[in-house]
């Protein structure tokens, strides 16, 4: 059995894990984070008893995902504009 410590580690580890994900992975963190959280004793229903809820525990551990996802998107640096080429001018004649 795993303590209470270890569980909160996975916890705060999940989180991290799917801010750097694409959107497909924040239903599977919020499944994943709301069973440890239950657990650990924060949720009242099991995770059974939520599957396919609207507004349950799910739903709002998904919306704290997005917002974090949204925030370490934000954060980050924009890439770099890829350089244009027009390919229909012709090249500039170079100096001897």
């Amino acid at each position: 059995m795993k303590n209470d410590r270890e569980i909160k580690s996975e916890v705060s580890a999940l989180r991290e894990r799917v801010k750097n994900l694409s959107g497909f992975w924040i239903g599977e963190g919020a499944a994943s984070i709301y069973a440890l959280e239950w657990v650990l004793g924060k949720q009242e229903a099991p995770p059974a008893q939520q599957l396919g809820k609207s507004g349950g525990g799910y739903e709002r551990i998904a919306a704290n995902l997005t917002k974090l996802v949204e925030k370490s998107a934000a954060a980050a640096k924009p890439a770099k504009a890829a350089r244009v080429v027009d390919l229909k001018s012709k090249p500039k004649k170079r100096r001897p």
